[in-house]
């Protein structure tokens, strides 16, 4: 690897951070974009993997110094941006949009980001990617990982005669282990950082390959114009299929090794404009996501036109230029001694911290909005919100009731909280359930992939504790559509399964004084787009979200009457039983979606707000009320 400054490696910087950035604004043709942290990864294996063996071949290593350089590299840059995030976000976001971003911040910066938005993957109610404003930074966790482990294992292997045969195998471990993990845990594949380090290990292994290149100068442009066709290309490819992070990745990394190796700059991808983004590359990378969350979240849809995509690039344009010289490269250039230095990075990211998981534990920091938006805030939570959490369960309703009613289910039932809460109460009655959502409780219905394992522990321990409880209530509810269609129409085994699990989970949690409520089809309406983020307020302005007219009753009964016959057929010859139909109950002509003062009653297209909960509550309330009654005990 030579010393001298690389200016196809800047070029290539330019090229990965350019088509993130226009796939993070969803600019058309771009859709493969994601591949810019391939490349990401690959300049940063061949890079410090070369400057640490070059300073081990000549004595000069040291760890201390090592992870100095990579500090003054990294840190000042990231910290400034999440804190800065965090402090938009105290003026602008939600509490639990605040709360979200806080938590973000927090393993952002101890760099465990990627391991954070893994374990989150796959929970029920995870955000999507729009809610998550520092997204981004899963891929400068991994690449910190990197840097962490890699001066040992250099070290070690440089004791033998085979560090890059140890490279290598390193990175095929990796590609088989992302391979043959892809089916189990995409989402670890994509963000966890030993199923990535094939990408890293490949830029390793490119400095043996530039040595045999650069051999046959003639070959070098040729090979530069191979990488390049071959990296563009894989990008038309990779757009056209769900990014696996395995084989996917491939592609792309193989093109920028060969471009890497042939150390042969072009004009074209290497011209004064181009290096000056590629130099800028991480100050633009750190601040574009941030710009993208905020301008979506105040503006709404105006933020995705012709001049919202424009002034969007234009403030990343600014703050990457304020970035770059105020910050990165002032303290990159800094010289002092290495204990202040780390006494220093550790000050600043304790204080950091401190703030980060501060405004977390503060549930977002409610206290900024007037009484009024606090009041709208809660009413536009999840229909669980109301109850007291502990752990995995929750309480509802009079918490020193003489009896206890149990909800059973997915988060299908457990929004009947706030529909249930009051009457509890009035009747003296204690509730609990599980926290836990997306998991069938029916027996013998097998849960989906990817949590199969989970839910069916899940269940085992609900069944269990609703089975030995002194509840001589319990409703039951899930997402029945769920489980009624697969990838096509519903068909008779689906529906017997629901029908036969639904009477055996009766007969399972039978007993003498113990009665059903059965929740049936949900109204779904699946035709209005929800933004829960924009739907609730926040400290400043910000656009609402598109209002969505009522859902018309007679499709709303249409959906639910499949659902509702086979719940009831299931029910025959149980008088201690009862099939609530929430279609006839919240609809009249139609079903309202948002009240007339602006108050969402769903969350999104099935699961009640608060307010929706309150609601259906009111228009439920003669039969719940029947359904505690305790003359109404069989």
């Amino acid at each position: 690897m030579e010393g001298r400054y690389r200016a196809d490696i800047d070029g290539l910087r330019a090229i990965a951070v350019c088509i993130v950035v226009l796939f993070h604004l969803r600019v058309g043709g771009f859709g493969g974009g994601f591949a810019g942290v391939d490349i990401f990864f690959v300049i940063s294996g061949y890079l410090i993997t070369g400057h640490i063996l070059r300073d081990i071949e000549f004595g000069t290593f040291s760890f201390a110094g090592f992870y100095a350089r990579r500090a003054r590299r990294i840190l000042p840059a990231l910290i400034v941006t999440i804190m800065l995030t965090v402090a938009a976000g105290w003026l602008w976001l939600p509490p639990d949009e605040l709360r979200q971003l806080a938590k973000e911040a927090t393993h952002g910066l101890l760099s465990i980001a990627n391991v954070q938005y893994w374990r989150e993957a796959n929970q029920y109610f995870a955000p999507s990617a729009d809610r998550l404003g520092l997204l981004h930074l899963w891929s400068l966790s991994a690449e910190e990982q990197f840097y962490l482990v890699t001066p040992l294992i250099l070290v070690l292997l440089s004791r033998t005669r085979h560090v890059f045969t140890g490279i290598a195998l390193a990175g095929l471990a990796s590609f088989v282990a992302a391979i043959i993990w892809l089916p189990r845990d995409p989402e670890a594949v994509f963000f966890l950082t030993p199923f990535r380090a094939f990408e890293f290990v490949l830029g390793a292994l490119t400095i043996v390959l530039e040595r045999r290149v650069t051999a046959w100068q003639a070959a070098r442009t040729a090979a530069a114009w191979i990488g390049y066709a071959g990296l563009f290309s894989s990008l038309l490819v990779i757009e056209r299929f769900q990014h696996d992070a395995g084989l996917g990745a491939l592609p792309p990394s193989l093109a920028t090794a060969v471009i890497i190796a042939a150390n042969r700059p072009l004009r074209l991808f290497a011209n004064r404009a181009v290096l000056a983004i590629g130099r800028s590359s991480y100050s633009l990378y750190l601040v574009h996501w941030p710009v993208i969350y905020f301008a979506s979240f105040i503006f709404g849809e105006r933020a995705g036109g012709t001049a919202g995509l424009a002034g969007q690039l234009l403030v990343m344009a600014a703050l990457t230029a304020a970035m770059f010289f105020l910050i990165e490269q002032p303290i990159r250039r800094a010289r002092s001694a290495q204990w202040k230095q780390a006494t220093a990075f550790a000050t600043v990211l304790g204080l950091c911290i401190v703030v980060t998981h501060g405004t977390f534990k503060a549930d977002g920091v409610a206290w900024r909005l007037p009484a009024e938006q606090r009041a709208r805030l809660e009413l536009q939570r999840f229909g669980m919100s109301p109850c007291i959490r502990s752990g995995d369960y929750c309480e509802f309703g009079a918490p020193a009731g003489s009896r206890t009613l149990e909800l059973l289910g997915d988060s299908y039932v457990q929004q009947y909280v706030a529909v249930l809460d009051d009457q509890l109460k009035a009747h003296g009655i204690r509730g609990k359930t599980s926290t836990v959502g997306g998991c069938p409780m029916l027996v013998g219905v097998a849960p989906r992939p990817p949590r199969v394992a989970e839910c069916v522990a899940l269940r085992e321990r609900e069944l269990a504790r609703v089975q030995a409880s002194a509840a001589d209530l319990v409703v039951i509810g899930q997402a029945w559509h769920l489980y009624l269609t697969g990838d096509g129409e519903p068909d008779e085994r689906r529906a017997a399964d629901i029908r036969d699990g639904l009477n055996a989970l009766l007969r399972l949690l039978d007993r003498p004084g113990r009665r059903f409520l059965i929740i049936g089809g949900q109204v779904r309406p699946v035709t209005c787009s929800f933004d829960h983020m924009r739907m609730q307020p926040g400290p400043l302005w910000h656009a609402p979200p598109p209002q969505c007219t009522a859902l018309e009753s007679i499709k709303a009964r249409a959906d639910a009457r499949e659902i509702d016959r086979l719940l009831d057929s299931a029910l025959t010859g149980m008088r201690n039983a009862v099939l609530l139909r929430p279609t006839d109950v919240y609809c009249d002509q139609d079903c309202p979606v948002v009240r007339d003062d602006g108050v969402w009653l769903f969350l999104d297209p099935g699961h009640f707000t608060v307010a929706g909960a309150k609601w259906m509550g009111q228009r439920a309330a003669p039969v719940i009320s029947q359904f505690l009654s305790e003359q109404s005990k069989p």
